[in-house]
């Protein structure tokens, strides 16, 4: 009987180890049962400290490659912008000259239109001399004159005359020519 006790609280120490065991297990206080998770604790803080550490290293890598790329970007630009100055410098350069030459060019059109004027008006004047001469000759001699001219050189210059000198004129001059001078006369009004 001896042994059946001895057996019998052996076994009833083992059942109170291991019910204080698991009692201790789920409460979180016995290191034997708690060894496994506190060693998978420790390794996935161990996991989240080495990936919090990727983060910061990427975070640095990521600034500086930020940073490097900034400055570059930057210089850039600054190149741009002189490049941009710079040609605005040659546009307005280009600029004013063009508008040197569009002044150039407006006095040249002034003087060629104020040259034509004078031609204009110089040949009115020689017209108007003309139509005196024409006019202040015996109407034969004229008549002779005007069947030498073109045309209408002639319907413009009798077209110019008073009408009673035209009719004295005409009455000299070829039939088949008058009729033409007539019929010039007759379409110019």
């Amino acid at each position: 009987m001896k042994t059946r006790v001895q057996i019998l609280l052996a076994l009833l120490i083992i059942v109170k180890i291991v019910l204080g065991s698991i009692f201790m297990y789920r409460a979180g206080v016995f290191p034997l049962f708690g060894g496994a998770d506190a060693f998978a604790a420790e390794q996935k803080k161990d996991a989240e400290n080495t990936e919090l550490k990727n983060k910061k290293n990427e975070a640095k890598a990521e600034e500086t490659i930020d940073l490097k790329f900034l400055i570059q970007q930057k210089a850039e630009f600054e190149k741009e912008e002189k490049r941009i100055a710079q040609k605005k410098v040659e546009l307005l350069a280009i600029q004013d000259d063009i508008n040197k030459k569009i002044a150039t060019l407006t006095k040249i059109r002034d003087d060629i239109i104020a040259e034509k004027a004078k031609k204009t008006a110089a040949e009115e004047q020689q017209f108007k001399h003309l139509i005196k001469v024409y006019s202040a000759m015996k109407p034969q001699n004229a008549a002779e004159l005007i069947e030498r001219l073109d045309i209408k050189l002639a319907i413009e210059l009798l077209s110019k005359m008073k009408g009673d000198d035209v009719g004295k004129i005409l009455s000299f001059v070829k039939i088949e020519k008058a009729a033409k001078i007539s019929e010039g006369l007759v379409n110019r009004d």
